[in-house]
């Protein structure tokens, strides 16, 4: 066989095996997701467009955008102090779908499909917003079937959140370099908290062998016990928002300490209120609790906006205009008065 055959050959194969490639991207589920804009401020709507392409004789049962609760901040791993793990991040709108909620899927009745021959084709342009900052990689949503069908996921949309200029300016907190840990060698005054706390159990048991061998009274004598009243939780937490606000913790220059005393308050009353666990859960999942109890839903933005903005501005450990605690304050204040149980007259 000559060169020129040779070629021909090579050239033949090759056409070949482009089809064959080329027919095994046509059975696979193709999605591509584009933001708008690349670069946001905390808490600006990001702006996504969808587009997932089906093949002839594949079909999907929805989508599913629960992964996002865990998309990672690509700058987490070099700053763990200012940074968070994860995004927190919450779909504004679900354009023409008309979710609500990120933790539940959307099923198939409620997608539109467009339809050009035997090719399925599915658009939509969701809203987003991101609170805290870092670098993240917004995924397409996830895609739910009811046989094994190959999937050729597309590069995910990369976003990066910033804080508002006026408040970087704000913080004026700088970090030092890390240095080594210097160690040095053991004398006797690291072994002195052992003999403390030896010689403490020898005066507890002392007195206690005391007690034991002098013990006059025959007869234990009844103390009836007082049994504290438990207070309401909407009585509570007005009395523990009362203790924050006389305690002037942010006119002290005390801002943080302030607005974690703010949110946690707010947390405790709800679950006391509604016996979900607050403390442990984001602002999302919150919400998503409460809509599985008995919880006036026209309260739920006003609750997601005290505990985000106040989230915020712990975060971003700036100094806020001093309208914004005592506003805030009324808003906690007004929150519990108008969740709070009703009261049952007998």
């Amino acid at each position: 066989m000559n060169r020129y055959n040779l070629n021909v050959w090579r050239i033949l194969f090759s056409a070949i095996g482009c089809i064959f490639f080329l027919s095994g991207l046509d059975a696979q589920i193709v999605t591509t997701v584009m933001t708008k804009k690349d670069s946001v401020l905390i808490g600006d709507p990001i702006t996504m467009d969808i587009k997932i392409t089906i093949p002839p004789g594949k079909s999907i049962l929805g989508l599913d955008f629960s992964g996002y609760r865990s998309i990672e901040n690509k700058i987490y791993q070099s700053d763990t102090v200012l940074h968070d793990k994860y995004a927190d991040i919450e779909v504004l709108d679900f354009g023409h779908w008309k979710h609500q909620d990120i933790g539940t899927p959307i099923s198939l009745s409620s997608i539109k499909i467009e339809r050009t021959g035997t090719q399925q084709t599915i658009y939509n342009t969701i809203t987003i917003a991101i609170y805290n900052a870092g670098i993240f990689a917004i995924p397409a949503p996830m895609i739910s079937q009811n046989e094994k069908t190959e999937i050729l996921a597309s590069e995910s949309a990369t976003v990066n959140v910033f804080l508002p200029e006026n408040l970087m300016k704000q913080d004026t907190v700088t970090l030092n370099p890390i240095k080594d840990i210097m160690y040095e060698k053991a004398d006797i005054s690291d072994y002195l908290i052992y003999l403390y706390i030896f010689l403490a159990i020898l005066l507890l048991a002392a007195i206690g062998y005391y007690f034991f061998r002098h013990k006059r009274k025959k007869e234990a004598k009844y103390i009836p016990v007082i049994t504290q009243p438990v207070l309401p939780a909407h009585e509570k937490a007005l009395l523990a928002l009362k203790s924050l606000s006389e305690r002037e913790l942010w006119q002290k220059g005390l801002i943080k300490e302030y607005q974690s005393g703010l949110t946690d308050i707010i947390r405790t009353y709800l679950e006391d209120r509604y016996d979900i666990r607050a403390l442990e859960m984001t602002t999302d999942e919150i919400s998503i609790s409460l809509a599985t109890v008995d919880f006036n839903k026209n309260y739920i933005n006003e609750l997601k906006e005290i505990l985000q903005i106040a989230d915020l501005v712990k975060f971003a450990k700036a100094t806020p205009q001093d309208d914004v605690h005592s506003r805030f304050m009324n808003k906690a204040v007004e929150f519990v008065e108008n969740t709070k149980e009703a009261e049952i007259i007998s």
